[in-house]
């Protein structure tokens, strides 16, 4: 996959573009699903569907293994060539999601279309709350309009919603080996969304006991300003919410053409403590003394320690990034006609 930033999205039908038929690629993690008679039985309901009430062509593809649904993506859309819209589908969580995305970006003739099926489908809240029927009605789906969306372009990768350098990235490292050591517990407690959170929570306050992370140095530059300092956390928002169950950066709106910058100056673990349950409810403003909030369309951070890098749910470590927005980039499938929601944010000041 190209590193290089890609172009905007094509013009879309709420521009006055009228419906051409389209192709439709539905991929789907079967880890997101507590056994394989459910998933088998919600194929028989998307091929049924189609056959039925869409009556264009389909293809059902299932991802074996993390970045597989990348190849297998962009293999079907090239195949269909350059004057096919393919509509995909992303059946399961954010990290399918982000796979699939990965898959279309830079490809002009496709579209994404969020099937909410996992523990935690965060993207799809920036259209509101209580909206997983909408997205999982895939005849609605297919001839949902499509909505030009920003996506953040982070080295080779690309994601819909976030990206967090500090504690959030190392509670997600930590939740992770949390995770691991529950493999040998019975599924129906692994896969639970409450257990989740929990797990995230736990890996949040294991990580503010983290000295050298909650008093780590960054060379930070917002569309060229200066913003060096001491920081716990940087949460580089294209949406507001992230976690499952947590809004931290509440302006933020995915086709606004900016990114929020929220950055938190932590330093103790008490200050760590106190702070992390409001700043997870969008409520930083309650302490402006250590958040800072900016807005921008590219953020260079750089550190002499190792970053870590939360990427819609996905880690990485580095040590420099560039982290920029593309505007329009993606077309997201919006059923009844729903945009962006424009949350209250308490505080927000540019």
């Amino acid at each position: 996959m190209a590193g290089g930033p890609v172009n905007p999205a094509a013009p879309d039908e709420r521009a006055g573009l009228s419906r051409v038929p389209r192709r439709h690629l539905v991929i789907i993690n079967p880890v997101s699903f507590r056994a394989g008679t459910n998933m088998e039985t919600f194929i028989a309901g998307v091929k049924d569907q189609f056959e039925k009430v869409v009556k264009e062509d389909y293809a059902v593809l299932i991802s074996r293994f993390p970045r597989h649904a990348i190849r297998m993506v962009r293999q079907y859309i090239i195949g269909a060539g350059p004057e096919q819209v393919v509509r995909v589908y992303a059946v399961g969580g954010d990290g399918i999601l982000f796979d699939c995305l990965n898959g279309i970006v830079g490809l002009p003739n496709a579209e994404l279309a969020p099937v909410p099926w996992g523990r935690t489908n965060d993207f799809i809240r920036a259209f509101g709350e209580g909206l997983e029927d909408s997205f999982r009605d895939i005849s609605r789906l297919a001839s949902a309009p499509a909505l030009p969306t920003d996506i953040l372009h982070c080295g080779s990768n690309y994601a819909l919603n976030l990206c967090t350098v500090g504690l959030e990235s190392a509670a997600i490292f930590h939740a992770v080996d949390i995770q691991k050591s529950l493999r040998t517990w019975p599924r129906f407690f692994r896969d639970s969304r409450r257990v989740y959170y929990m797990i995230y929570y736990l890996g949040g306050i294991r990580v503010m006991f983290n000295k050298e992370l909650l008093t780590q140095e960054y060379d930070i530059s917002v569309d060229g300003e200066d913003l060096s300092g001491v920081y716990a956390s940087v949460n580089i928002a294209n949406g507001p919410c992230y976690g499952g169950d947590k809004s931290a950066v509440l302006s933020a709106v995915p086709d606004d053409g900016f990114m929020d910058v929220l950055m938190f100056k932590g330093g103790s673990t008490l200050r760590g403590l106190t702070r992390i349950l409001p700043y997870t409810k969008g409520r930083y403003d309650r302490f402006p003394q250590d958040f800072t909030l900016k807005r921008g369309k590219i953020i260079s951070i750089r550190s002499q320690e190792p970053l870590m890098i939360n990427l819609d749910g996905e880690a990485f470590l580095d040590t420099d990034i560039t982290v920029e927005l593309i505007k329009g980039a993606v077309n997201i499938a919006a059923p009844d006609n729903l945009s962006y929601k424009q949350r209250p944010a308490p505080g927000a000041k540019f």
